[in-house]
């Protein structure tokens, strides 16, 4: 119970380690509106919606980053473990349209953020004698993205669209792909944001999400009131046709060789999930992304993930 309460007691100020607020002036230009949407009209068409269809793609990013203190700490795996103690910091709506979701249960989410930490040897301490080095936080929600419509005829809401772009930015491509989208903003696009991949995050950024932050501090900092970063990973999939509820899952077990890793850029990723009674997932496609160093290539889970209704 005590180390419950310590951990507790961390959330005051883990709480705080939010979105960046930041934006440009009100008339600087918004990031280029990814012409991957019209491509995908004639070379990933559907007579159906993703909503009505049996084996919808999803589009997945997913960014890793250990800080200067992290790199200097033992590398993590099957072999060489890290036990950590968790705390759900539940489910968060972030941007400026509010949407009514039902998400995955705590429980649900809770036991496929433990079970994908542990395929990279990661380790839950709960109930065991080894100390924890690590302390998880984790939580999940929705950014929800303004209507262009509702810009066009509301002009001061431009500001507010510009700050929910960045905000959806890190959450896709960390502090480095902020910084890289206000370049875009101030001084235009070149051919070399226009690959397949940069489209894809570019289409991220542009629509509401579904989310996955998790990171990990020093937990002997933690006890003495001190917050040391290690690293922090995030997960973000495009909404469109698809529920929370379907989605975190397969995001999440998509992530899983990610964690604790330099990932250096954003990584974009498909896969198709099938519906029915189970979400089962189909193969996984990387975008221009090259082998996590030292690590191996995400794969299919060997068990379809199941969310609870």
């Amino acid at each position: 119970m005590k180390t419950r309460r310590l951990i507790a007691g961390m959330l005051s100020f883990v709480a705080g380690l939010g979105l960046p607020g930041a934006v440009r002036a009100a008339d600087a230009p918004l990031p280029p509106e990814p012409t991957a949407v019209k491509k995908r009209l004639f070379s990933d068409f559907h007579l159906l919606p993703k909503s009505a269809q049996s084996n919808p793609e999803i589009d997945m990013t997913v960014f890793s980053e250990r800080t200067e203190y992290g790199r200097t700490l033992p590398d993590v795996g099957p072999q060489s473990p890290a036990y950590y103690l968790a705390q759900s910091q539940g489910y968060q709506a972030q941007g400026s349209t509010p949407m009514g979701l039902n998400p995955p249960s705590q429980e649900d989410i809770e036991k496929l953020v433990q079970s994908t930490l542990s395929q990279r040897g990661y380790l839950s301490a709960e109930g065991t004698s080894h100390p924890p080095s690590l302390g998880i936080f984790y939580y999940w929600g929705v950014h929800s993205a303004i209507d262009p419509n509702e810009v066009f005829e509301s002009p001061e809401l431009m500001h507010v669209r510009q700050r929910d772009i960045l905000q959806r930015a890190k959450l896709v491509g960390g502090p480095s792909y902020v910084e890289k989208l206000q370049r875009q903003m101030t001084f235009g696009s070149t051919i070399a944001d226009h690959t397949p991949k940069a489209e894809h995050l570019l289409y991220q950024v542009h629509n509401d999400l579904y989310y996955v932050v998790v990171s990990a501090y020093d937990y002997s900092r933690l006890t003495k009131g001190e917050r040391q970063l290690v690293w922090r990973t995030t997960m973000t999939v495009n909404e469109q046709g698809v529920s929370i509820k379907e989605t975190l899952p397969p995001l999440i077990v998509s992530a899983a060789d990610y964690f604790g890793r330099d990932t250096n850029e954003p990584v974009a990723l498909q896969r198709k999930i099938r519906r029915g009674g189970t979400v089962s997932l189909g193969p996984l496609i990387i975008l221009g992304e090259a082998p996590v160093p030292g690590g191996t290539n995400p794969s299919p889970a060997p068990e379809p993930a199941k969310p609870k209704d």
